[in-house]
């Protein structure tokens, strides 16, 4: 299957959507699942997850439920903060927050100097912050974020996109993530094919979109199916 762009990423996303009715939710959900699969918890323990306003950031809360529910020790910071955020993101922040007390929004200079004292006691850092959907440069706290997430050195774990990377062309909006590992869900993104920026390994899941839809999206017909 070859590698996709954002918009060929975002029709996928919309028909499974839309046409197919497949509940966001359930799809965030899919996500999580997968992204768990590929996380060693033999070796890591405490997670310092950093999570957008969008489905990037639900897939991150969807993880730090399954992390939290198994035991580990999870920490999870809201970056970009939305009036509007989708419904799987409310779904599974709600749910957190009747596991766990450890939630902190990053909007001030105060909750930064926070967050780098706390980020010492986790071993790794899941950056479910900007996704395949990211098309502006960042703004606010963001790339400050981003920056000492970088100086950390902390072992750097980037959910479908590194934060910061455009998902066609791979180029950086500014700041970006360095990350040691990136899992990125359905299809290798153009983004993160022969990019210098990602020096790391690549591991395609699935999210649980019906192959139909990937086949549709990219003009490949299976043999005696027709499409609409």
């Amino acid at each position: 299957m070859r590698s996709v762009t954002a918009e060929e990423m975002r029709r996928m996303d919309q028909m499974a959507t839309k046409q197919y009715e497949i509940p966001e939710a359930l799809l965030v959900e899919n996500a999580a699942r997968s992204i768990l699969q590929c996380i060693d918890l033999s070796t890591r323990h405490t997670f310092a997850i950093f999570c957008g306003p969008g489905n990037n950031g639900a897939d991150g809360l969807a993880l730090a439920r399954h992390l939290l529910g198994r035991g580990k020790k999870v920490m999870v910071y809201l970056i970009d903060k939305s009036d509007h955020p989708s419904e799987a993101w409310r779904i599974n922040r709600t749910c957190i927050g009747h596991m766990t007390d450890a939630i902190r929004a990053i909007e001030t200079l105060g909750d930064l100097d926070d967050m780098l004292h706390e980020l010492k006691q986790y071993n790794t850092v899941i950056d479910a912050m900007f996704g395949t959907g990211l098309n502006r440069e960042l703004k606010g706290v963001a790339p400050i974020v981003i920056d000492n997430i970088n100086q950390s050195r902390i072992y750097t774990i980037s959910v479908d996109m590194p934060s910061g990377l455009d998902a066609t062309t791979g180029r950086p909006f500014g700041a970006f993530i360095e990350a040691n590992e990136v899992i990125t869900m359905e299809c290798m993104k153009k983004g993160l094919e022969s990019n210098s920026y990602v020096d790391c390994p690549v591991h395609v899941v699935s999210a649980g979109l019906p192959q139909a839809i990937v086949e549709r999206v990219l003009g490949i017909e299976s043999p005696g199916e027709s499409w609409r």
